[in-house]
């Protein structure tokens, strides 16, 4: 609940308690609820987000911090026609990801985006991994190797 706010000057229009995505639903599809997603999380939570797509929509994954795993069936993409969308970090041609870059820039408001970001000093980062394990970092930290 502390991060209520941060995420609503963020956009978020609905704030969806993890636990009612990372846990797995014990049967191939749950009911519909979700037109499209983008998941970072990976395992049970892209698991259970599949088993709740509606028809014929989509899911790009794009983490993993919960596991590589996918303990799933086919059933979404039978039944719903569903669709799981990779992303290419590594070969992704460096015009294609000019055009991504400039999305951003032309999409997303700069104070946003500024609001996401902190700034720490090298020396900080073993403090830094500590709290990132325990998931008490918001946003993206970005480190000075000079400070």
């Amino acid at each position: 609940e502390e991060t209520h706010d941060y995420l609503r000057s963020l956009g978020a229009a609905r704030i969806i308690d993890r636990d009612e995505l990372s846990q797995p639903l014990g049967k191939p599809l749950g009911k519909e609820k979700w037109g499209g997603a983008v998941d970072v999380v990976g395992g049970a939570t892209l698991a259970t987000i599949i088993s709740t797509l509606m028809p014929r929509a989509s899911v790009a994954a794009t983490g993993l911090v919960a596991g590589h795993d996918l303990a799933t069936t086919v059933i979404p993409f039978l039944l719903r026609g569903v669709n799981l969308l990779g992303i290419d970090t590594t070969m992704l041609p460096i015009e294609r990801r000019r055009r991504a870059w400039s999305r951003l820039v032309s999409d997303l408001p700069m104070t946003t985006l500024d609001s996401m970001i902190s700034k720490e000093g090298l020396s900080s980062v073993p403090e830094l991994a500590k709290r990132i394990l325990k998931g008490d970092i918001q946003g993206r930290v970005v480190i000075d190797v000079n400070a």
